[in-house]
């Protein structure tokens, strides 16, 4: 699947994957969750040599029922998981755009 934004401010962005708008298009249509399936998603804008990535996320159809409006799904590294392991935590759109602006995450 391909959900293509419309041009962005360059900060940060959202998108329903239930219902795109805002100029979100998604290709093909219609975007269906499926049970028992691992999504990755992950953003990118330009190609070749000049394309810059941004950080990913891994979520099924049980992680987006924790999502309501103004709500964020990340993924943490927990090294206390035997073995280590990355753990879905759920945290506001404000403290998502506070910690993408923070210098320490941008390494």
């Amino acid at each position: 699947m391909d959900f293509i934004a419309p041009s962005l401010d360059g900060q940060s962005a959202s998108v329903r994957l239930d219902a795109p708008d805002g100029g979100w298009t998604v290709e093909p249509k219609p975007f269906v969750l499926r049970p028992g399936v691992l999504y990755h998603a992950f953003g990118y804008q330009g190609g070749g040599s000049s394309q810059v990535n941004t950080d990913h996320v891994s979520f099924s159809v049980d992680s987006v029922k924790k999502l309501k409006p103004g709500l964020v799904l990340v993924q943490r590294y927990d090294e206390r998981r035997s073995p280590p392991d990355s753990v879905d935590v759920v945290i506001t759109q404000e403290e998502f755009d506070r910690q993408a602006q923070d210098p320490i995450n941008c390494q």
